[in-house]
């Protein structure tokens, strides 16, 4: 189906979601493969499959020139050899999410399900647990937990600790326009990120962009969200 189009509300932050209801068949004569991701596609079952062909029509789709090439670190961030872009991916049953953008970014999509109560102490503060008045616990906790997968995904170095190392804070007044705040710690440096969603066909999306850099604690960069 044609692209969802979610309005990122960040400078230089593009938003792509698919909803994959065509067959292999339709995609494959409009994706450019390489000999190497012919080969690796060729050995491909499954739902991965469609992944792996959906992730590169969404970016030959939309990045114009050289057919982008996209590889991933030994932790799993997905990044492009030959464009300047940074990229983050992420997939919920039958949908898939691609972001583009200049600054290192992270972007998660989740099925929104009461589930999810059964799990909150394991990724939630104290703070995180207390849900404000007139929002359903079950979209705060998916909430919760998809920002810290977004800020996860930033920090692409992996071995994070969700509850203690990854906080995100959003008031009842922030919730209802649809942004937060996020921050990662690691070590002596922490990240602050701002964090926009959008709830769409019972999926919570959301996006995480850099705010400020704190290096050892005494100095910041700061980056413009306006």
């Amino acid at each position: 189906m044609p692209n969802i189009l979610i309005p990122s509300l960040t400078n230089d932050l593009n938003l792509y979601l698919w909803e994959i209801n065509e067959p292999l068949e339709w995609f494959e004569p409009q994706v450019k493969l390489t000999s190497d991701e012919d080969l690796e596609y060729s050995s491909i079952l499954g739902k991965r499959k469609f992944e792996y062909i959906v992730q590169r029509f969404l970016l030959q789709k939309y990045l114009s020139g050289a057919n982008p090439l996209m590889k991933k670190t030994s932790n799993g961030k997905p990044f492009l050899i030959n464009h300047n872009e940074k990229i983050s991916i992420s997939h919920s049953k039958n949908m898939l999410l691609l972001s583009t953008a200049s600054l290192d970014h992270g972007v998660d999509l989740e099925w929104i399900d009461k589930r999810i109560l059964r799990l909150t102490s394991k990724f939630c503060s104290i703070e995180e647990m207390k849900v404000p008045e007139g929002i359903d616990p079950v979209i705060w906790f998916t909430l919760i937990w998809s920002s810290k997968e977004s800020l996860y995904k930033v920090d692409g170095l992996g071995q994070l600790e969700f509850r203690t190392q990854i906080a995100v804070n959003f008031t009842a007044e922030s919730f209802n326009q649809g942004w937060g705040r996020g921050i990662v710690e690691r070590g002596d440096t922490i990240l602050f990120f701002k964090i926009n969603f959008s709830i769409i066909n019972g999926f919570v999306v959301s996006w995480a962009y850099p705010a400020i850099i704190v290096k050892d604690r005494n100095a910041y960069i700061e980056t413009d969200f306006n």
